[in-house]
């Protein structure tokens, strides 16, 4: 047994006396909020993902340390024993997808998030820095085999193009080597990831299969005039699922997510009489097949080019389009399978 001299044991018996005590000590608990705060508290920090009249207090731009840091403050500070069940499945969601790949990708590809943080007045400076930070988290996702998939990369360069900025970045996504997919499945736990949206979207937990089997049962039932029930689904960020509820619902469910517009997707067709034509529950059917087929069966682009233009009477720019809409926005059609 080793020994040790006198003072050194008397300053030993101090440190584990002050180690012991730190121990003790409770961790601090953050302040507990309303939905309404923590809807209000990530309008703000998504002013450059969403833009609103909500004024900035401080500049954050997407997916850095210090808005991860305060996104993740915000989830865990609100108020859950006051949420109804539609709010409490949502947070549960987007807390769910914390833990998965976004983090690496610090320009969702479904928003200009240039154009956006240019005219909300953000620092030329702080968009500079945040290009080499996306840089940086492009090259390390490397490391976990992350990578944007094609769609992704088409889009970011034309963003760019649009503007005399990022000179650095587009030189960068210039050279750079897209992944072979289109979906998620070809990310690390994408599958995985996937199947939490479609738990959150659907509603229950059934397996991607089992969805798919049902979607493709519904579409032989249906009669397709696509191009037709086609041209109401033009939304700027290609949330076809959320352009569909603001056409048909008389009242939006207020929701946390960005993606959707601060919409509860599952919530609002809940309490929505929703009446769609013939066509347009043909249009989404399709829309679901092609999901569930780019983001779990690992269909490429092509692949869900050629099964949608089966279905529907599509110009290769619609059905590109369309596609895009289910790259960027995963699962969220499959919304509607319940109605219809």
């Amino acid at each position: 047994m080793q020994v040790y001299p006198k003072k050194v044991f008397k300053f030993l018996i101090v440190i584990a006396a002050l180690v012991h005590l730190t121990g003790c000590e409770k961790a601090p608990v953050p302040e507990v909020i309303s939905y309404q705060s923590a809807q209000q508290a990530l309008q703000e920090i998504n002013q450059a993902l969403a833009p609103n009249q909500i004024e900035r207090t401080l500049t954050v731009l997407p997916f850095t340390d210090e808005y991860l840091d305060r996104r993740h403050v915000i989830y865990q500070s609100l108020d859950k024993q006051a949420l109804d069940k539609g709010q409490l499945d949502e947070l549960n969601y987007l807390m769910i997808q914390e833990r998965y790949p976004e983090r690496y990708i610090m320009w969702p590809a479904s928003v200009n998030v240039l154009k956006n943080a240019l005219a909300k007045g953000f620092n030329e400076g702080d968009i500079n820095n945040w290009f080499l930070h996306v840089i940086a988290k492009l090259e390390e996702a490397k490391e976990s085999k992350i990578y944007l998939s094609r769609i992704e990369l088409s889009r970011l360069k034309s963003y760019l193009s649009e503007q005399d900025k990022g000179n650095e970045l587009t030189s960068y996504l210039d050279k750079y080597k897209p992944r072979s997919g289109i979906g998620l499945y070809q990310l690390p736990n994408g599958r995985e990831w996937y199947q939490s949206k479609l738990n959150f979207y659907y509603t229950e937990a059934l397996s991607p299969s089992s969805l798919l089997t049902q979607v493709q049962h519904r579409l032989a039932d249906k009669f397709i005039n696509a191009q037709k029930s086609a041209e109401h689904l033009s939304d700027e960020n290609l949330n076809y699922a959320l352009s569909v509820l603001k056409t048909h619902c008389q009242e939006l469910k207020p929701g946390l997510n960005w993606q959707d517009a601060y919409v509860n997707l599952p919530a609002t067709l809940a309490s929505c009489q929703l009446s769609l034509t013939a066509q347009e529950q043909a249009l989404m059917l399709a829309l679901m097949e092609v999901d569930l087929g780019v983001h779990y069966q690992g269909w490429s682009l092509k692949q869900a080019t050629v099964t949608l233009q089966s279905r529907l009477e599509l110009t290769d720019q619609q059905a590109y389009s369309l596609i895009e809409g289910v790259a960027l926005h995963p699962a969220s059609v499959l919304t509607f399978l319940p109605k219809i």
